[in-house]
């Protein structure tokens, strides 16, 4: 049979093996990806908290953090779901599926606003923390403008910054898609890495140079602190693979494990092993010592997602498809599933416990107790586990009463 031109590109025609298979859970969901999810959120929680924990959590495993995993696997999700949505129900059916979802992501984030603009900014101003004044500080000086603006996402403080960031990719998901259908995906996967290259070279800069889109003058310091053009990459990315391997990641069977062990060419795993060894040597080596400071930061910026971290990442990203299977089988990792599961609800309620341990300090930068710390950790972790457990009941009854409205046959 044919491939379909969003299948014949990038070198790839219906492939159907060349990913470790994995295993389904009941729902067509697969564990493996909500094990690395549940993970992703819980590496984010403890770099944000305001604990002894963002030492160790804060880019652990080299040039990289929990943000690109979490962007880039949100997309892989999404364009695998797509695919099988569109298999389904046809385009109209997928682009329902995906404004419904993309609509509930923004109900999230103007709920998480309405918490941030009333209960945090009366803390802030009233009890004097200076880390959540600072967080605030453009709703602070300006709400008038300020809350129409965060509500067109233009206006993007710290730690609400990553939904809008998910929302506006989310919105130009059918854009790509309907070019891959058209064409194949190499010219989205080649335009995604050109604007990604005029963003290293100040493109977010012009573009708010040229014109304020909404007339609403906001600062660019207030615009969040992710450059878009930049981080679309690992979206278009995610969301191509996502298609290609929809098919393959389904059909898969857990004994091929022959032909598991050599999706990838050896010589591919052995530079992908040196690349990611090498990056984690280098970062918790003084390389700012050893070369130009400057070109030192450009390359490893996280925000606009320099050179170093996407080599770095796209290293990370081989071997953890080779061996991520291996990795979420480990006992302890099971449980970070329900994580992954109930992952928006999951990451909302994050924000709001970081929120919350920034509003125990005076200090711009916050430096609690020891106690306070652990007391921290525990009940933000307890409290992640606990909406996911909610979650888990909430899809339950759904669950039951679609079963009990099925006819009986």
């Amino acid at each position: 049979m044919a491939s379909s031109p969003e299948t014949r590109d990038l070198g790839i025609n219906e492939p159907r093996h060349n990913l470790p298979s994995a295993r389904p859970k009941s729902g067509g969901r697969l564990i493996e990806l909500d094990i690395l999810r549940g993970f992703l959120l819980l590496w984010m929680t403890f770099t944000h908290l305001p604990t002894f924990a963002n030492v160790i959590s804060n880019q652990t495993f080299g040039f990289v953090s929990g943000a690109e995993g979490f962007i880039f696997l949100a997309a892989f999700m999404v364009g695998q779901l797509q695919h099988r949505i569109e298999k389904r129900s046809g385009e109209r059916g997928a682009l329902r599926d995906l404004s419904r979802r993309t609509l509930r992501i923004y109900i999230y984030h103007c709920g998480l606003l309405a918490v941030a603009f009333t209960v945090v900014a009366a803390i802030a101003v009233n009890f004097h923390r200076l880390a959540l004044q600072n967080l605030l500080s453009y709703y602070l000086q300006d709400p008038k403008h300020a809350i129409p603006a965060a509500t067109l996402l233009e206006y993007r403080p710290s730690l609400l910054d990553i939904l809008p960031m998910y929302i506006v990719f989310m919105i130009f998901t059918p854009l790509a898609r309907k070019v891959a259908h058209r064409w194949n995906w190499d010219p989205v996967i080649y335009t995604s890495f050109a604007i990604w290259v005029a963003a290293q070279c100040g493109l977010r800069g012009w573009a708010y140079r040229q014109g304020d889109l909404f007339g609403l003058n906001v600062p660019e310091s207030s615009t969040g602190a992710f450059d878009l053009y930049a981080w679309q990459l690992l979206w278009m990315v995610g969301l191509a693979l996502g298609s290609l391997y929809a098919d393959a990641l389904y059909e898969s069977q857990n004994d091929d494990q022959q032909q598991a062990d050599t999706a990838f060419p050896p010589l591919l795993l052995k530079l992908s092993w040196g690349v990611a060894v090498t990056f984690l040597v280098l970062r918790y080596s003084p390389v700012d010592r050893w070369m130009n400071p400057s070109v030192y930061g450009w390359l490893i910026d996280k925000w606009h997602l320099g050179p170093v971290r996407v080599i770095n990442f796209a290293a990370l990203t081989i071997l953890l498809v080779r061996f991520g299977g291996r990795i979420a089988s480990l006992p302890f990792m099971k449980p970070l599933a329900s994580l992954g599961q109930a992952s928006l609800e999951v990451f909302c309620v994050h924000v709001l416990c970081c929120l919350g341990g920034d509003a125990l300090s005076h200090e711009a930068d916050p430096h609690l107790p020891w106690w306070q710390q652990i007391l921290l950790l525990i009940v933000t972790v307890s409290a992640l586990f606990f909406t996911a457990h909610l979650g888990k009941l909430k899809n339950a009854r759904k669950r039951a009463q679609r079963a009990a409205a099925q006819p009986a046959t």
